[in-house]
Formats: C-alpha cells, sequence, structure tokens
C-alpha cells in the first residue's frame, strides 16, 4: 500500500519532498498468494527451458541421481539467493549507492527473506526499474543460453532449475517494478529493506 511518510533522505534534493512510503507485504494471504504465484511459475518455466533445450540439442533426457537431487537443489537455492542478491547491489553500485544485505522474518511458515538495499540513496525511476529486473532479466538469460548451449545433460539441468528458480524468485521484483511505473518520470526513488520512499517535486508556495 501507498502511505504518507515522515522525514526526508539525507540527500533529497531541496525542490523534492518526501510522498510516501509503499511496502509489500509479506504477511498472510498476501504471503501465501506470492509463494503460490512463484510455485506455480517455477514449473512451467522450467518445462519450457527443458523443451527449448530439447529443440535445439536434439534431446530432451536428463539422467540426475536421486541421492544428490535434494542437495543439488538446496545448492541452486543459494546460488541463487547470492546471485539474485548481488546483481541488485551491483546496480545499485553503478548508480552511487552503498548496498547493503540482510535478512528478515517475515512469518511462520515462509520464515526468513532475503534483500539487497540503499537506503539514503534516490534514484530515478527508470535507474530504480532497472536495479529492480536486473536479476530477473539479466540472470534469466545468463541460465537460459548456459541450459540450453551446454553439452553436459546434468548442468543442463542445474541451469535450467537456476533459470525457473530466478524467474520465480522475481516475483516480488516484477510487484514492485509495476507499483514503481505507476507513479509519474519525475519521481525519486529511495530504496527501503521493506519497499520504497518516493520524492516529488515540492509544491510553490502560494
Amino acid at each position: 500500500m501507498l502511505k504518507r511518510a515522515a522525514g526526508v533522505s539525507h540527500n533529497t534534493p531541496p525542490e523534492y519532498e518526501l510522498a510516501g512510503h509503499w511496502q509489500i507485504n509479506l504477511k498472510g494471504w498476501d504471503l501465501i498468494v506470492l509463494a503460490a504465484g512463484a510455485i506455480i511459475v517455477f514449473g512451467p518455466t522450467l518445462i519450457l527451458g527443458v523443451v527449448a533445450r530439447g529443440m535445439l540439442q536434439g534431446s530432451g533426457e536428463f539422467h540426475v541421481s536421486i541421492g544428490l537431487a535434494f542437495p543439488i537443489f538446496l545448492a541452486i537455492i543459494v546460488a541463487f539467493v547470492i546471485l539474485h542478491e548481488g546483481v541488485h547491489g551491483l546496480v545499485f553500485l553503478v548508480f552511487g549507492g552503498k548496498p547493503r544485505f540482510g535478512v528478515k522474518l517475515i512469518g511462520r511458515f515462509f520464515p526468513v527473506a532475503f534483500y539487497a538495499s540503499a537506503t539514503g540513496h534516490l534514484l530515478s525511476r527508470n535507474r530504480y526499474l532497472l536495479v529492480g529486473l536486473a536479476p530477473f532479466l539479466v540472470l534469466t538469460s545468463l541460465f537460459l543460453l548456459t541450459g540450453i548451449l551446454i553439452r553436459d545433460n546434468g548442468m543442463a539441468l542445474i541451469a535450467l532449475t537456476a533459470m525457473a528458480m530466478n524467474i520465480a524468485g522475481s516475483t516480488g521484483d516484477l510487484i514492485v517494478a509495476r507499483k514503481v511505473r505507476q507513479l509519474g518520470g519525475g519521481t525519486l526513488f529511495e530504496d527501503t529493506a521493506d519497499g520504497f520512499n518516493w520524492y516529488r517535486p515540492s509544491r510553490p508556495n502560494l
């Protein structure tokens, strides 16, 4: 939801003022819907990746040991989190921010969420959109190309699983991007651990 917030960022231009704060709701039914959406996206995305590889390589068969499947899946999750948040942080850094990374408690069944933020640094709408969408665009493309082109079937499956996981894990980023696009092009954004503050030019005194 959007709401008024008090205070301003330390680098707010003098002609701008804090207009409000939006935060993604990670509790209750909103959290369940978000998680369900990610799960629903994961399966079809992985299947499409396997089909695309099969069309190019002439074979869509994979052979993975059941005993190795679970630890490999856990390793993919760890790598995905590091890479996903790392890309957020890298783009923050490119745009002059000082990224910080953290973990927060969000609920009983989904206990933690990882995040990258640059509180105190303001970005234009287009730059903030790029920060939010960079992992979705960059990592999805990288994992998909690797999964399609690499010869080894086991590594291909790992890459395609990481691709599907990245798309599913980008659900929250896409929700934030949708909210950002609803605000004007002259708006400035300050990322927070739970959403963003947004700033607009001050109204002249009449």
